[in-house]
């Protein structure tokens, strides 16, 4: 038995086990690159997906659809991997940083405000919870397309008459108009976007009056305006605005931690730029 003191011996045999246990991986490596395994959660999603999308639950048929679709593409994906076709392609890149990125929100739990950091917030982003300012009015319009130079001048001659002592009814005044005539509670800055900030603002400076007022120049042409009300923008007190406070620093600091934990993930990285010293 002094064979088995020997070194030599020793060593083919340990050379033999690592050997043995090499081949035993991988063989079961190839068993699992050559398997393509759809467990049973994969096709709850598969049917959950379905039902969503067709509002019933998925029949046999549907289900083989499906799974030999899922099975395809499987197939297919790493074929091109092990083909290296992956490899230097920017959707594929974008696509995984997209997972990536849904994966570090995933794993970090929503951090719990107290009330004085949603009363800060409050404070300090006053223009996420004001209310927006409003005017109601009415306008009569008149059409540089209608009328070119006329425009102006037929709008102060309506104004005049809508001023006198037997004014008519404006409806009867002025040309067809694609929008409203009247607008009732409008945000400024909707008029603004609808009409034209010059407008928007023009109707700002105006005082509130059953009188007609204008020209006022907008997008379109010339109007007159009367205007019945105007509410200024103001800030929401905290309480009836505590649950949109809430939810607006919840997803700022959600976004602030998710690009801390994306910006410590690339630290662990060295960029190298060819070209560049």
């Amino acid at each position: 038995m002094k064979f088995l003191r020997d070194p030599l011996v020793h060593f083919v045999v340990v050379a033999a086990l690592v050997f043995g246990a090499h081949a035993v991986w991988q063989a079961r490596s190839a068993r699992t690159a050559s398997t393509i395994l759809v467990s049973t959660s994969e096709l709850e999603r598969m049917a959950a997906l379905y039902t969503s999308e067709a509002g019933a639950l998925p029949g046999e048929a549907d289900m083989a659809a499906m799974l030999s679709d899922h099975v395809r593409d499987e197939a297919l994906a790493r074929e091109a991997r092990r083909l290296g076709l992956d490899r230097n392609d920017t959707i594929i890149t974008r696509r995984l940083a997209q997972k990536m990125t849904f994966m570090v929100s995933d794993l970090r739990e929503d951090p719990i405000p107290t009330d004085q950091d949603l009363r800060d917030w409050h404070t300090a982003h006053p223009e996420r919870f004001t209310q927006p300012a409003t005017l109601t009015f009415s306008h009569v319009y008149f059409s540089p397309d209608v009328r070119g130079a006329e425009a102006s001048p037929a709008a102060e001659t309506a104004l005049a008459r809508l001023s006198g002592s037997n004014p008519p009814d404006s409806a009867t005044l002025g040309d067809p108009f694609m929008l409203q005539r009247q607008y009732g509670d409008i945000p400024v800055r909707e008029l603004a976007r609808q009409f034209g900030g010059a407008f928007a603002e023009s109707l700002s400076t105006l005082p509130v009056s059953n009188d007609w007022q204008g020209p006022v120049a907008s997008a379109y042409g010339v109007h007159l305006v009367q205007i019945t009300k105007s509410t200024p923008a103001k800030l929401s007190p905290f309480e009836d605005v505590e649950q949109e406070v809430r939810k607006d620093w919840l997803e700022k600091t959600r976004r602030d931690a998710n690009e801390q934990a994306i910006q410590d993930i690339i630290a662990h990285y060295e960029v190298v730029i060819e070209g560049l010293d």
